[in-house]
């Protein structure tokens, strides 16, 4: 009889710390990094993104505007 009032409360905190653990790790995320789509303007650096990389507007250049 004694063993159970030494593990009784033991007992009432097991759930406790399984659950606590299950939300710690439910903080924990990973950061995507946003990559553009194709064909891409940006207007404030004046390029536009193609296959994989930004490409700078020239005069000529028919995918930008003007």
């Amino acid at each position: 009889m004694r063993s159970l009032r030494l593990f009784g409360p033991f007992a009432l905190m097991v759930p406790f710390f399984v659950l606590s653990g299950c939300v710690v790790e439910h903080d924990r995320t990973v950061e995507r990094v946003h990559e553009p789509t194709e064909g891409y303007y940006d207007r404030d650096h004046h390029r536009y993104y193609h296959e994989h990389a930004w490409v700078v507007c020239d005069d000529r250049d028919p995918h930008c505007p003007t």
